[in-house]
């Protein structure tokens, strides 16, 4: 691939290129460091796409990028390629990567333009009941781990957060004296944002905070959930006892990490509390993201007035 000129006249190429990419999701655009290795992944697969047909990424053209595109449906070692979304997301990172180096100037066009991406259908998200919910919530044993995984369910479904926000939360973050609440810091879009807890939630955090310090090392971290080492807990961690639990208290019902989100707003929703509420408990950006609650609601309304047609002695 041929070399780029930077603003100082020293030659570029693409991986220096993608640095200061990195550097401008980073500290111009405050991205989370999540989100930034998906930009950063998504690049990487485009990066081998152009070194497969030799093409400069300087003077890529529209049908290049179209080319990628269709490639990405059919991906070596997957039968059908990525998925729709996955096919879209790529799209936005490329398409934010030509805009930056047109906006620093390094680039006198942008290829990305008029390339369309695939039309995403809006699927209503996945959730469980609150009884559910509660059925999970009052299966952990009074262990350790027990109380320490319950107080994690508590923070994913009262909190609505994030697995990656949940596993970067802090001691400090947490305050459950007077009025409980969580701070989430650099959340998705780089973004921090406070959600109250309720009393049934700082209760179960406070019985996970009581024996927190018995963990190994516990004195030597601020991270708020430990591994069975001390050690601050991954996002992998949290998937596997998810769905050993689930599998004890609610079998049958399908439990992933990021269904206690969906049904936190999705609960809120309908219990009539404001969309705008929601929006900004779950820290989105773009009201239009949460407004797919709502259409969870409707479909149960409409579900509600079809018993009207059914005989009652069915």
């Amino acid at each position: 691939m041929s070399p780029l000129l930077d603003s100082g006249g020293k030659t570029m190429d693409f991986d220096e290129a993608l640095d200061r990419f990195h550097d401008y999701l980073k500290y111009v655009r405050n991205m989370s460091p999540n989100t930034i290795l998906a930009y950063l992944k998504d690049l990487e697969r485009f990066k081998s796409f152009l070194r497969e047909h030799s093409l400069d990424y300087t003077g890529i053209k529209r049908r290049s990028i179209e080319s990628y595109m269709k490639s990405l449906s059919k991906s070596k070692g997957r039968a059908s390629g990525l998925s729709v979304s996955s096919i879209a997301r790529n799209l936005s990172s490329v398409k934010s990567f030509y805009l930056f180096l047109f906006m620093s100037g390094e680039i006198k066009s942008v290829p990305t333009d008029l390339v369309k991406g695939p039309k995403l259908r809006r699927r209503i998200p996945e959730y469980i009941s609150y009884e559910n919910v509660q059925k999970l919530l009052s299966s952990f044993s009074k262990t350790r781990m027990g109380k320490r995984n319950k107080a994690i369910v508590a923070v994913l479904y009262y909190g609505g957060l994030r697995v990656s926000e949940a596993c970067t939360l802090k001691l400090s973050d947490v305050p459950i004296i007077d009025e409980p609440y969580i701070r989430v810091r650099d959340g998705k879009g780089g973004k921090d944002r406070i959600v109250p807890l309720n009393s049934q939630a700082a209760a179960i955090i406070g019985d996970y905070l009581e024996i927190r310090d018995s963990f190994p090392n516990a004195g030597k971290t601020e991270a708020l959930f430990l591994g069975t080492r001390g050690e601050p807990i991954t996002r992998k961690m949290i998937p596997k006892m998810l769905n050993t639990q689930a599998k004890k208290a609610i079998p049958n019902i399908h439990v992933h990490a990021h269904v206690f989100r969906h049904s936190f707003a999705t609960h809120l929703v309908q219990r009539g509390v404001n969309v705008k509420i929601v929006q900004e408990l779950l820290g989105h950006s773009n009201l239009a993201t949460t407004s797919i609650y709502l259409h969870v609601a409707d479909k149960e309304k409409r579900a509600a007035v079809e018993v009207l047609y059914t005989s009652p002695n069915r």
